[in-house]
Formats: structure tokens, C-alpha cells, sequence
């Protein structure tokens, strides 16, 4: 594609918001209590110890040449490294399954221990007030049906869901940069926040939204690369089917369908995006409306549970969550959940009442902090979401609760690595949050070179979920999850980019 100079301007503007967004999350990332040492195990120090030595060694005697020559052979052998870090990652899960014994809590636990009790009133209040939950519940409901109700099931399929998505990761950042190379280290990325941190113990729209995202946007891409009108129609009617489905399981995770609505507005002049709108956009709108009607007409038809619709709670109650918080205290909780809003919130008799009631709440606890202090409470609750690799709800973990094996067995202490609060868990962070630092720092170097078309499009989607957190209920890493592959893609080229300025030197 051909860039004019309002599109360069454009791409250089979204590139430079994000420059300084990831800047501020690497600062925040840095200052992480994560990253102390004092609860460190004594193993775990005198590991670090004696790797900054060979570290140390290496940077000194080590030849550049030979540096070259390591990424040359990494990159030949690129494609038998990732299928063996795939299928050894795939393996490491299901390892884990089998020794955890854990079980999620809250809202991921109770949406699975009601699929035994589909009439109890809890359910149906639950199903009645969050519409957003309410596909993924009837897809897990019928999930038990055919496989059964235990929580390892579901735990399995996550780990399904999980490696379909780091594929579908590997081959979106294969077509959308043309690279391999880019797919390959995007995908390896995506497998250590997804695979390695053990988020399959928690069956829930996090992880259960990406394959249906990226799914999608394999179509919009292969259909926008495509050149004839049946292909484009197609592909971009399978888009729109993808598209709906992951709107059901999270709405949130369709910010990429934004994005590239924004790049259709500033590219209307280009032939190729004409014909994308003229044979594409329609179907794609068919596509979408029609499951999304589809699934309003088994809401309402259907007698599993009951769901009044009457009762859906409005956008606006995630507003307000996302307002609470004390600016003043770091270590406190920032734009969650509470349970004086939900009830404030669910008091009222109309959905119209509900708006009115978070609105004005709303605007009140914004003019009583003013201004330095809603800043300043933003700024604490951007730190919660993206200060850290390590995905958690807040400050304490996935929330899940383990059935511990007796004390000083292997088992008892592979289980105190992953549980939330286990005695080694802060090595495992540690781990996780020097990853993070480097994702961090070579998505800035991404950024700062000249932008392309591709790579601005995955930025303003990671900007738009960046910016709907903030506003939105969030404060804690896993709600960044959902744009993880976006984070992926951008570090992926920073990293080639910067390799292969290394081999040029």
C-alpha cells in the first residue's frame, strides 16, 4: 500500500501515544514489588548470583562474531525451536493438570458449578444482571453435557484453547508482517504469558476469547489480501462469524474491530481498501448481526435457566467501577469490583434509573477527588493493569484454590510454585517479571522506528484496550490478558528489528 502524508502523520501519532504509555508502564514496571528480593528462597538467589556471573563472563569474553553466529543458527532452526517449545509447553500443562488439584474461584467457579445447578436462584439473578457472561456459561453448560461437569475437563479445553491460540498467534503475525520469523517469536511469546503461567486452572472469557479474536482477524486479513469479490465476501462473512462470537465471550476483546475501522477511514482514497468496504464490510455486517440475533433468540426461547432481561446491569456500572479506588494508597485496589457499587447499581428498578444513578456517582467521586487526584488515581490504576507480566486479578493472583498435597512432597512443592500465595511463587514472578521488562523494551524499539501500515493498526488496538481499561472495570493484569497477542506482535518486531541491526553492525 501506498502511504500519503496524512497517513504517515496518522501512523506516526498513534505510534507516538503508544511510545509513551508502554514508556510509563516499563517505569511503573521497574519500581514492582516483584522484583524484591526479600522474598526470594535462598536457592533461587544463589541461582541469579551465579548467573550474573556467567553473564558477566560471557558480555567480556565473548566475540560479537560468535553472538552472530548464535542468531543466525537460532533463526535457520527457528521452526523446529517453536515446535519443540510448543509441544514441550503443551506437555508442561498437562503435567500441571494432572498435579495442581486446583479449582478456580468467583466468577469463573461459580459460572462452572452452576452448569450442575442451572435453576438456582443465584445463577438466575447472576445470568439476569451480566449479559456478558451468559454465552460463555451456555457454552460450558453444553461442554458438560457432552464431556462431563468436572473442572479438569474444563481446564483441558482451556489448555486447547490456549495452544490453538498461540498457533492462530503464530500464523496472524506470519501473514500480517510477512515474516516467519515475526509469527514464530510472537506465538513463543504469547506461550510463556499463556502456557507457562498456569492460567488454564481458570476456564474464563480470558483465555477463552483469543481464538475467536485472532480467528477473526486471520479472515479480515486473508480477505483483504484477497483479490477477487467472492473470496473477499467470504472470507470477511467467516470474519464477522468469529467476530460476534468473541463479542459474546467478552466484549471488550473487539477493540481490534475499531482499529480497523479507524484505518479504513484514513486509507478511503486507497482502491484496494475501496473494494474491501464495497464487496466485504456487508457481509461481514451480515455475518455478525445474524449470530448475534440468533443468540438474543436462544436467550429468550430457551428454558434451561431463567434470565430476565430486565435486569441487565448498563455500561455504566463498569464506568463507575472503574472509578473506585484510593489515589493515595499504591497497594490499594484500583477500578474494581466492589460491592458498594454493585449494590448501589442493583437497588434501583429501571435500567434507566441504573445509568442515571452511576452517572451521577460517577461524577461525584470525580469532582470530590479533582483534578491532580483523578490523575493521579489513573495513573495508580494503568499501574495495576500493566506494571507486571505476572496475570492476576489485583494484587493476589488468579483466585484459585488448591487441594494441597502433604507437606515435603514433590508434589507439595510444584504446588507452592504455582499457587497464589506459595512459598516459591516469588521466584516464578521474578522470573516472569524480567520477560516482561524485555517485552517491554523491545516493544519501545518497535516503536520508534518507522511505522508501517501493519504495525500501526496492532498498536491503535492495543492503544483503544489500553484506553477502555482505564475507563472501564479493570485494575488488575488480567484484564490486559486479552490484548496479549497485540503486546506479542509489537515486541516480536522490535526484537527482530533490533537483531537484525546487530548483524548489520
Amino acid at each position: 500500500m501506498s502511504y500519503t502524508k496524512f497517513n504517515r502523520i496518522f501512523y506516526k501519532l498513534i505510534n507516538t501515544i503508544l511510545v509513551i504509555l508502554i514508556g510509563i508502564s516499563l517505569f511503573f514496571s521497574l519500581q514492582s514489588d516483584i522484583l524484591s528480593i526479600d522474598k526470594l528462597s535462598n536457592l533461587f538467589i544463589k541461582f541469579l548470583f551465579y548467573f550474573l556471573i556467567v553473564l558477566f563472563i560471557s558480555i567480556l569474553f565473548v566475540k560479537k562474531k560468535y553472538l552472530k553466529s548464535i542468531l543466525i543458527g537460532l533463526h535457520k532452526q527457528e521452526s523446529y525451536i517453536f515446535w519443540i517449545l510448543f509441544l514441550s509447553v503443551f506437555l508442561y500443562q498437562l503435567f500441571l493438570l494432572h498435579y495442581l488439584k486446583a479449582s478456580p474461584n468467583f466468577d469463573a467457579g461459580g459460572l462452572l458449578s452452576g452448569i450442575d445447578h442451572p435453576k438456582a436462584a443465584n445463577m438466575s439473578n447472576y445470568l439476569s444482571s451480566n449479559k456478558n457472561n451468559r454465552f460463555i456459561y451456555f457454552l460450558n453448560f453444553f461442554i458438560g453435557q457432552l464431556f462431563g461437569t468436572d473442572i479438569k475437563t474444563f481446564q483441558f479445553i482451556n489448555i486447547l484453547f490456549i495452544m490453538a491460540s498461540t498457533l492462530l498467534t503464530k500464523i496472524v503475525g506470519t501473514k500480517l508482517f510477512e515474516s516467519t520469523t515475526t509469527g514464530y517469536f510472537a506465538a513463543s511469546l504469547f506461550m510463556f504469558y499463556s502456557g507457562v503461567q498456569p492460567l488454564f486452572l481458570v476456564p474464563y472469557t480470558d483465555t477463552y476469547c483469543i481464538l475467536p479474536m485472532l480467528i477473526s482477524i486471520l479472515f479480515l486479513l486473508i480477505g483483504f489480501q484477497s483479490s477477487t469479490r467472492t473470496h473477499i465476501s467470504l472470507y470477511l462473512l467467516l470474519s464477522g462469524i468469529f467476530f460476534s462470537i468473541c463479542y459474546l465471550i467478552r466484549p471488550s476483546a473487539i477493540i481490534f474491530g475499531i482499529a480497523i475501522f479507524m484505518f479504513i477511514l484514513v486509507n478511503l482514497k486507497q482502491p484496494k481498501v475501496k473494494q474491501f468496504i464495497f464487496w466485504g464490510i456487508p457481509s461481514f455486517l451480515i455475518s455478525m448481526i445474524t449470530v448475534l440475533f440468533t443468540f438474543n433468540i436462544f436467550i429468550s426461547n430457551q428454558n434451561i435457566i431463567r434470565i430476565d432481561q430486565s435486569k441487565e446491569i448498563p455500561l455504566t456500572h463498569f464506568i463507575l467501577l472503574g472509578s473506585y479506588g484510593n489515589p493515595d494508597i499504591k497497594d490499594s485496589l484500583h477500578g474494581t469490583w466492589n460491592q458498594a457499587d454493585v449494590d448501589l447499581t442493583l437497588q434501583q428498578k429501571s435500567k434507566s434509573a441504573m445509568i442515571n444513578v452511576d452517572l451521577n456517582a460517577f461524577s461525584e467521586r470525580t469532582k470530590q477527588r479533582g483534578l491532580s487526584k483523578t490523575i493521579k488515581f489513573y495513573l495508580q490504576k494503568y499501574s495495576n493493569i500493566t506494571d507486571t507480566g505476572v496475570i492476576g486479578y489485583h494484587r493476589d493472583g488468579l483466585w484459585t484454590k488448591f487441594k494441597y498435597d502433604k507437606n515435603n512432597t514433590l508434589v507439595y512443592k510444584i504446588q507452592q510454585i504455582y499457587s497464589d500465595h506459595g512459598i516459591f511463587r516469588p521466584n516464578f514472578n521474578f522470573i516472569i517479571q524480567i520477560i516482561w521488562l524485555f517485552t517491554l523494551f523491545f516493544m519501545l524499539c518497535g516503536l520508534l522506528k518507522t511505522p508501517t501500515w501493519q504495525f500501526s493498526v496492532v498498536s491503535l488496538t492495543l492503544f483503544g484496550g489500553l484506553l477502555f481499561l482505564l475507563i472501564f472495570e479493570s485494575g488488575g493484569t488480567k484484564y490486559l490478558f486479552q490484548y496479549i497477542p497485540f503486546i506479542c506482535f509489537l515486541s516480536a518486531v522490535g526484537f527482530i528489528q533490533s537483531a537484525n541491526k546487530f548483524l548489520k553492525d
